[in-house]
């Protein structure tokens, strides 16, 4: 479905002017009319859009996770430690809306959505079963520890304010999945 002009160039000044205020401060102090202002709409032409703040961030989200899966479809065939390097250059990027976005959740929820948008182009879940022979109990153990720790080491170097270089990282983490996803299940009894 096609949408109107004048309503895309709506919601593109309305977003332009959110972007501009989540750069600047957290996404929690921005008022819909701070929106509005520096849109220079009234309210309920924001009201038309979006419900509220939170609303127009859970699009602008879902928008950026578009944007990643896009680029993440290209790398997947050059490896694990590639798709690793591509989503880590785009977080590196002050400027770039994932970057942004990341840092401005503060429970890492949208982090844990890139990762797990990540985590499919990996096929590290699919590759640790077929490893180890393991049943569906450990490789959902197995995928669980290795997607919440590829998730602290980014959500580390992004609150570390990106020291290391994305190289680094991309390594480091292909190198700690690689060596938990080859990990035999442990003999237990009840």
């Amino acid at each position: 479905m096609k949408t109107d002009p004048r309503t895309r160039y709506t919601r593109e000044i309305i977003t332009t002017a959110f972007w501009q205020l989540l750069q600047q401060k957290p996404m929690e102090k921005i008022t819909v009319k701070e929106v509005c202002t520096l849109a220079q709409i009234n309210r309920g032409t924001f009201y038309r859009h979006f419900r509220d703040c939170y609303d127009l961030m859970e699009q602008l989200e879902e928008q950026a996770l578009e944007q990643l899966e896009a680029a993440l479809v290209s790398t997947r065939d050059r490896g694990v430690q590639e798709v690793l390097l591509s989503m880590l250059q785009k977080l590196q990027n002050d400027e770039d809306f994932l970057a942004v976005l990341a840092r401005q959740s503060p429970d890492d929820a949208f982090l844990h959505r890139v990762v797990g948008c990540c985590f499919h182009y990996m096929d590290l879940r699919m590759d640790a079963g077929e490893r180890t022979g393991a049943d569906d109990g450990w490789r959902g153990m197995q995928n669980t520890f290795l997607f919440a720790g590829a998730s602290g080491v980014m959500s580390y170097w992004l609150h570390s304010d990106r020291k290391a270089p994305p190289e680094q990282v991309a390594a480091a983490i292909a190198a700690l999945c690689a060596g938990a996803a080859g990990v035999e299940p442990p003999a237990y009894s009840l």
